[in-house]
């Protein structure tokens, strides 16, 4: 058994140190300027790979106790490759393929319509080359991501700019609504935008009604129709004048046998 750990821990650890050190892109990982990723997101990628579903934060940890030379370093939450040299340096893109593929949060969907694609879990939007890995990062966050369909040349006649992150990664800083298309929008959620604003109404109206201002309709005369309230008062009232009549004909009634 210590053995086959051994040379399980060891071929981690290469493998470890290809994603790392060499194609991160492959992966749909970004490191930072460092070199460096939060050890869950590389977790989470390893275990999307044939072969490496049943890796866990204790892999680590054990090749950087049980390997004299573990090829991976950790700072509290993050690893990377000791060997970065061939990594390739973020850059300018010049000539980006016509269409790249972005995924974003399901219930995200609305707000990105109005309001267009900006970094969220990132520092930088990550665009991919392949639809493929786009879902794949986008299944990192949501069960049901929305795959978008960025239209490149819009974007730089905007002026906007594309950075290389590996051979399949794209990084940008904003995506207009103009320069991307995705699928339509399901029905419920027209409904659910429209009870939201049915919803604030309401609210307002609560406001309104506590500041002591009233609507015309609220000043619209009642056609002198008693209120629930007036008229289980009245009622009672009438009730209250039977039993006094009937305790004044009781009275009558005794005074009338004692004067007999």
């Amino acid at each position: 058994m210590v053995i086959n750990r051994q040379k399980q821990i060891e071929q981690f650890a290469k493998f470890s140190a290809y994603v790392l050190g060499r194609h991160p892109d492959e992966f749909g990982l970004v490191l930072d300027e460092n070199g460096y990723i939060k050890i869950k997101e590389f977790i989470q990628a390893v275990m999307e790979t044939d072969g490496w579903r049943h890796v866990r934060n204790s892999h680590i940890n054990d090749t950087l106790l049980m390997l004299n030379n573990p090829l991976i370093e950790v700072d509290k939450n993050r690893i990377r490759a000791k060997d970065r040299s061939r990594l390739k340096n973020y850059s300018v893109c010049k000539n980006p393929p016509k269409l790249l593929y972005v995924c974003i949060k399901h219930k995200s969907y609305l707000s990105v319509l109005d309001n267009g694609v900006h970094p969220t879990a990132h520092a930088s939007i990550i665009c991919c080359k392949d639809r493929e890995i786009a879902e794949r990062i986008g299944k990192r966050r949501d069960n049901q991501p929305i795959t978008l369909t960025v239209q490149v040349q819009k974007m730089l006649d905007q002026r906007l700019t594309f950075f290389h992150a590996g051979d399949m990664l794209y990084l940008t800083e904003y995506i207009p609504t103009d320069c991307f298309t995705g699928p339509p929008l399901p029905k419920e959620i027209p409904s659910i935008k429209r009870s939201a604003k049915k919803k604030d109404a309401i609210e307002a109206y609560k406001k309104q009604s506590q500041a002591g201002t009233f609507s015309l309709s609220m000043d619209k005369p009642t056609e002198n129709k008693p209120s629930g309230k007036k008229f289980k008062g009245r009622k009672k009232e009438k009730d209250l004048s039977w039993k006094n009549n009937k305790k004044r004909l009781r009275k009558e009634k005794i005074k009338s046998w004692s004067d007999q």
